[in-house]
């Protein structure tokens, strides 16, 4: 029905991405401010967090090229087949202006084509979750327009609950909001957060790990509760970035807690804190993605 084009800042796993027919645009990485690696395709994941964490740096990411969508665009524009963007927030890249040229140039020489550019308002596990809605959408041959207008409401519902390790990231990174940077500045504590228009905001002050970690799903389940929504009209993700264990038990308490089955347990979902959320989060991140299912939305 349509084509799904995205970032590698959505947590898909290559193989995963292929196996699902979505093309994954890399963003770029420097960890010296000259040498720029393709994420996923010249910096494997492993090696990246293998690097910040041994080697102590804070790397940064760049956007892709216009040519870079140009390239992924024209296959299905030959094929007359339309096409869905989903980038990362604008808040945190600039990937949607190179996707939205990229759509001008090729519809200057196929005037025809169907480019729609989106900005997810996410990264990490909840831009995998709006893409995965497109996904299936495209499955059950939700018409393009519709599919289209659906992803749009989903950018101002979906979130993403987590934790760090530290906060250096994201304060080197510029992404920590003002009031939570004053507060964390303040206090010597681990925060949960939760993504809300591209800004990081502070969720719960912990002072532990554990605390953390469980502080994530209390916020998780009070989205749900505040709100009387019944999470079984969600989908819900857990992902790590290097912690797989701890990943597994919160993933075991979401799913009995909320007695739902989190998208990785019900089929093929290969999601992995991706090295370019990575770079503002540090190597410890986890959290909790959830995404309203399609058909709420209809």
């Amino acid at each position: 029905m349509f084509k799904i084009i995205t970032d590698t800042a959505c947590d898909f796993l290559m193989d995963y991405a292929a196996s699902v027919d979505v093309t994954l645009i890399p963003l770029y990485i420097t960890f010296d401010g000259e040498t720029y690696y393709k994420d996923r395709t010249e910096l494997s994941t492993d090696e990246f967090y293998r690097r910040i964490t041994e080697e102590k740096i804070y790397p940064r990411t760049s956007l892709p090229s216009v040519q870079d969508y140009i390239d992924a665009y024209l296959p299905a524009v030959k094929e007359n087949i339309p096409i869905v963007t989903i980038c990362l927030s604008t808040a945190l890249s600039g990937a949607v202006n190179s996707a939205r040229m990229a759509a001008q140039q090729v519809m200057e020489d196929y005037p025809d084509a169907k480019i729609t550019v989106i900005n997810s308002q996410f990264i990490s596990a909840a831009e995998g979750l709006l893409v995965y809605e497109a996904i299936r959408m495209n499955r059950d041959n939700i018409p393009y327009e519709k599919a289209v207008s659906i992803l749009q409401k989903m950018t101002d519902i979906g979130t993403v609950y987590f934790t760090i390790g530290s906060l250096d990231y994201i304060k080197k990174g510029g992404r920590l909001g003002k009031l939570a940077s004053m507060v964390t500045g303040i206090l010597n504590i681990r925060p949960s957060l939760f993504l809300k228009n591209g800004e990081v905001n502070v969720s719960g002050l912990c002072r532990t790990r554990k605390k953390s970690v469980a502080n994530v799903f209390e916020s998780c389940k009070k989205y749900f509760t505040s709100r009387n929504i019944d999470p079984n009209t969600y989908d819900i993700s857990v992902a790590s970035a290097t912690t797989p264990d701890e990943c597994d038990e919160l993933r075991r308490q979401v799913e009995e807690d909320f007695k739902i089955k989190c998208v990785e347990s019900r089929e093929r979902f290969d999601l992995r804190v991706s090295s370019i959320t990575g770079v503002h989060t540090g190597p410890t991140t986890i959290g909790i993605g959830i995404m309203p299912k399609y058909e709420t939305l209809l």
